[in-house]
């Protein structure tokens, strides 16, 4: 199906003629970048109608690009399962692949790490085989026979609109001593949905790691510049990588690799999710602003650098087989679909797709974990993951997770606990002391209106 986005705000003549070229090229292929990922995520990998996606998820996003969303085409190819857009000069594709969701600016080069074989057939490494879902897949967590009113109340909250509308809840389950105790989701998405993350997907990369570092196959401590030079990154950034960059600096974010998170078109992180084929080489690029270990900075290039670490450490077999066996079938989730750039590298920072019940078992998986009784993650490493960190403007985070101490996200919670968090609106919060899990799911351009807090105020009173 063909489509065309008409402009949310118009371009003048005079102010295209004004802007430079270089700027306007790079909005354009940031917002065709968006557009057909988000619409190929949408329909092939989560299931979702394609005016749902456009029409909640793309339209809102590119009004924050401002006058140079004067124009958008897209093609949606649904027996070829991919996404065409077209955006003031710049043409974009996303392309989808059975299991490995979607991905943009896919090159003629080999990857650095070529996918399994799959139902589409690409080829992948000669001994990995097809991967068939978990055969006890979609298994929702146990769940009492009725809602209690009181938490049906919250969840009725967190799902009405305010009068300016732009809540959009999609999602919210309620997790307590291991049991699902009120659950709720918004049309068109179901139980069954998988949902995207975003930002959540860093405290999924940090749980891969942990499992690794418990498994002695990963040293938080290496030199990040051996794994790039492995990667076959170049001398030109080799000689930008403090030697003593370590994986543990990356999942921390605290580099000091001058990696700009601001979401404006021409931004390190913008550039990074929608022009390149290799995004874990993004923040190395930039070198450094601070000294290593000094300064705390949100970064998703970190994040993405540090995936590559990960696939490093399986040792040849792909990542999906890898994720079915250490944590599909233990946890007998219906499945993470992780998406891949143009490289072959999972993108830690941002791309993972997982029902609303799968993200709430996650989130049992840390508070678990965090009491020493899951077989997947050790005690040691997820109270690692959630100790504040130390270094200037750090305390607020750990390895891959917010925590609640200094920064206090959440007052209405106690101080330990954390979370895993994403863009527009998506949260998995654990409450070791109350043993409980709240995850929450939606696109809420203005975070401030998904209002979590007052979420975990009314669950925490009912309860």
């Amino acid at each position: 199906m063909k489509g065309v986005l008409k402009p949310l705000l118009a371009l003048t003549v005079i102010a295209a003629v004004a802007l430079p070229t270089r700027l306007v090229m790079q909005a354009g292929a940031i917002g065709a970048g968006y557009a057909a990922k988000q619409i190929c995520s949408g329909v092939f990998v989560a299931g979702l109608p394609e005016h749902f996606v456009v029409n909640t998820d793309v339209l809102p996003r590119l009004a924050t690009v401002g006058p140079l969303a004067r124009l958008l085409n897209y093609d949606l190819d649904t027996d070829g399962q991919q996404v065409k857009a077209n955006m003031l000069g710049a043409s974009v594709t996303a392309r989808h692949r059975e299991r490995y969701g979607c991905t943009l600016n896919q090159t003629d080069h080999a990857p650095l790490f070529p996918f399994a074989v799959s139902a589409d057939g690409f080829a992948g490494h000669s001994h990995d085989t097809d991967v068939t879902p978990a055969s006890n897949a979609n298994h929702a967590p146990a769940q009492h026979a009725e809602t209690k009113p009181a938490l049906q109340a919250a969840l009725n909250t967190a799902f009405a609109e305010p009068p300016e509308g732009g809540r959009n809840t999609l999602a919210v389950i309620v997790m307590h001593r291991g049991e699902v105790v009120a659950e709720q989701y918004g049309a068109p998405v179901t139980a069954t949905t998988p949902m995207q993350g975003w930002s959540m997907n860093k405290s999924l990369m940090a749980t891969f790691i942990g499992r690794q570092v418990d498994q002695g196959n990963l040293d938080l401590d290496g030199p990040v510049v051996s794994a790039l030079q492995a990667a076959g990154a170049g001398s030109r950034t080799l000689g930008k990588v403090d030697p003593r960059l370590t994986l543990r600096h990356l999942l921390s974010m605290t580099t000091g690799f001058d990696f700009s998170e601001r979401y404006f078109p021409g931004d390190d992180v913008t550039d990074m999710l929608y022009r390149q084929p290799g995004m874990w080489l993004s923040a190395p690029d930039t070198g450094h602003a601070q000294p290593v270990g000094k300064q705390w900075a949100y970064s998703s290039g970190d994040i993405n650098t540090a995936s590559l670490v990960w696939q490093q450490s399986l040792l040849g077999e792909s990542y999906l087989h890898w994720i079915q066996r250490e944590f599909i079938e233990p946890l007998t989730l219906q499945e993470i679909v992780l998406e891949p750039d143009a490289s072959g590298v999972q993108v830690g920072s941002s791309y993972a797709y997982l029902t609303a019940r799968d993200w709430a078992r996650m989130g049992q998986l840390w508070l678990d974990a965090w009491h020493g009784r899951s077989k997947v993650i050790s005690e040691q490493w997820q109270r690692l993951a959630v100790t504040p960190g130390t270094a200037n403007s750090g305390e607020i985070y750990g390895l891959g997770f917010w925590l609640n101490n200094a920064h206090r996200a959440f007052p209405s919670a106690p101080d330990n606990t954390f979370h895993a968090g994403g863009n527009s609106g998506q949260f998995v919060v654990v409450v070791p002391e109350r043993e409980l899990v709240v995850v929450r799911l939606g696109l809420t351009l203005n975070e401030s209106l998904a209002d979590m807090n007052a979420l975990l105020a009314d669950v925490l009173a009912a309860l």
